[in-house]
């Protein structure tokens, strides 16, 4: 993987088989129903660097993601749940510090204000962090003592546990038909 940073503050990023130029607003993190599903039970450095198919699913990787959000970024949250409702999260402060962890806040939406119970975490994967919640949860997030959110869980239509990619707040455990999450600097 490389990346530069150019004066426009777009993130110029070599993985994964693709080169894409990240600005303004873009796609970190997309699930869904596609030909072929990406397993999100991986370690700290598949994380760190990002994996799966830039057009279907994948994780933009946690490097890539704090170096967009240096100078903080506007993030957003879409949801489609498997009856084709919709709703949407905002958070107009998120940035990644350190080992990852999560500085966000300043919510508006209508799906619920999940990731308030994961604020000030490190990320974890099954080999790092809170390796306990990230095997149980069977994904990489920021866990914590609950687990309100888990976007990079299980991708199971029709099942309802904790495993799954759910936003508790606005479906419980009920998995998610869709999931994009969206990056936009300040």
């Amino acid at each position: 993987m490389t990346y530069e940073m150019n004066s426009w503050r777009s993130l110029v990023i070599r993985n994964l088989g693709f080169n894409k130029i990240i600005s303004r607003r873009d796609v970190i993190q997309r699930r869904g129903k596609y030909p072929y599903q990406q397993d999100f039970q991986r370690d700290w450095e598949s994380y760190k660097n990002g994996f799966g198919n830039i057009t279907q699913e994948f994780w933009l990787g946690n490097e890539n993601i704090r170096l967009l959000c240096a100078y903080e970024c506007k993030i957003r949250f879409d949801f489609q749940a498997k009856n084709g409702e919709k709703r949407f999260a905002t958070y107009q402060r998120f940035q990644l510090f350190g080992t990852y962890s999560i500085y966000i806040t300043d919510y508006f939406g209508n799906a619920g204000d999940s990731m308030k119970h994961h604020n000030y975490f490190e990320f974890s994967t099954k080999d790092r962090g809170n390796i306990e919640k990230a095997k149980d949860f069977q994904g990489g997030w920021w866990y914590g003592d609950a687990v309100y959110a888990n976007l990079n869980g299980m991708y199971q239509p029709g099942k309802n546990t904790k495993q799954n990619v759910h936003w508790w707040e606005f479906r419980e455990y009920d998995n998610l038909a869709k999931v994009e999450i969206k990056v936009m600097p300040k």
